[in-house]
């Protein structure tokens, strides 16, 4: 997902695997930084707040009515 589609509030899920952060985890975009390469903050479920690169994020579709 690129940076400039990420809005604050927008919920997203990992696409990749890491021992401490699975993937498919979701969460909600805090920060957008201004600087591309810095990518966004991300609090996950259980609190975390993480810095991950926009190309590592997928938006999550709304549930539908």
């Amino acid at each position: 997902m690129r940076t400039t589609e990420m809005a604050v509030g927008a919920s997203v899920r990992t696409n990749f695997d890491d021992p401490e952060l699975p993937e498919g985890s979701v969460g909600e975009v805090v920060t957008v930084h201004d600087d591309l390469s810095d990518g966004v903050d991300v609090r996950f479920g259980d609190g975390r707040l993480i810095n991950i690169l926009s190309h590592a994020l997928e938006q999550v579709s709304p549930p539908r009515s």
